[in-house]
């Protein structure tokens, strides 16, 4: 038999790798924290401002320390990028039941725009987004209860974690930054893929493509439907850019909608007190957690080898082992 571990361990500690996730990289933003800032890992902005949004209800320090950063820096926000990424976390997942909702309020929308407002950020839109209401109650409290601490410096962006603020602070905040970081952490890649990965207009991202190719930044090959972008030089482009390094890329996006229905799950009952519900649940998320799985060279278990609870503890101690490789650095 393989190792085990208990649901009371397991809750505990994935609750707290996760917040260890999110301070490493708050930090390396420049938050101020006993947390050591984030070296080795691509930070997505706007993926962490929304999951963030989601783990302030397990963490309000968390959540008062993130919005006294946008109050800041709000003008490093690509808001367009927030819209589209909200949908992922606003929207009900459809094989879980209707008890588990959305990640997200989009009450907490309209409540942070009002405090960034207030606090000058007139960027922020008013407009929420639409979901149905869960939890409102607490993020009211939340947000009523916000005081600036003082902990917030500027973002060191020749730090490699910080690529996509760097780009962003070279292009602007618009959609040509996330096109280059893209083409800087990837082999290669078209309109389609791009989108799919930045959460851009496909449109707006073929013409910035296709304009870079005419003018000599990118390689196209022409391939049987739609050509693959490519680009060359990378390392004297990072030099170019002031970079220090190259950070590990990984899609946020996807890995903290991932985390945070682990979370979810964890908090809500049945699934919090049943590990035979949770191994359902564990069977109901596997292709996202195998997609994990692939980039941080992990194997999630196959369900077939352990029917009924059994699922369980062999998930669970993957999910840890990927946290704790996001968490420690590397020797």
């Amino acid at each position: 038999m393989g190792m085990k571990i208990s649901l009371k361990e397991f809750k505990e500690r994935f609750s707290e790798g996760l917040l260890e996730i999110h301070w490493k990289q708050w930090s390396a933003l420049g938050i101020a924290s006993h947390v050591e800032p984030e070296t080795n890992w691509f930070i997505d902005l706007e993926a962490l401002v929304l999951s963030t949004l989601v783990l302030g209800l397990k963490d309000a320090r968390l959540l008062d320390a993130s919005i006294e950063w946008l109050i800041k820096n709000g003008e490093w926000l690509n808001l367009q990028r927030v819209k589209r990424i909200a949908k992922v976390f606003t929207r009900f997942t459809a094989e879980l039941s209707h008890q588990f909702g959305p990640l997200l309020d989009s009450a907490a929308f309209g409540l942070l725009g009002e405090i960034l407002r207030k606090e000058g950020q007139k960027g922020w839109s008013a407009e929420r987004i639409s979901s149905k209401r869960i939890e409102k109650t607490e993020y009211e409290t939340l947000f009523r209860n916000f005081q600036k601490r003082g902990i917030v410096t500027e973002p060191v962006l020749q730090r490699p974690a910080l690529l996509q603020l760097r780009l962003r602070w070279f292009f602007g905040v618009d959609a040509r930054a996330e096109v280059f970081v893209y083409l800087l952490t990837h082999a290669g890649g078209n309109s389609n893929s791009v989108a799919k990965e930045t959460f851009l207009n496909q449109r707006n991202l073929y013409e910035i493509l296709d304009r870079w190719h005419k003018v000599g930044f990118l390689t196209k090959v022409k391939g049987l439907k739609i050509g693959t972008f490519t680009l060359e030089k990378k390392k004297e482009w990072i030099n170019a850019l002031g970079l220090k390094g190259m950070p590990d890329y990984l899609n946020w996006v996807n890995v903290f909608h991932l985390f945070n229905q682990v979370l979810r799950a964890l908090s809500l009952q049945p699934w919090s007190e049943d590990e035979y519900m949770l191994s359902s649940f564990f069977r109901d998320i596997l292709e996202e957690a195998k997609r994990l799985g692939s980039s941080l060279g992990l194997s999630f278990p196959e369900p077939a080898q352990y029917p009924g609870a059994g699922y369980f503890s062999p998930f669970a101690l993957k999910l840890l082992e990927a946290i704790e490789r996001l968490v420690w650095e590397r020797g």
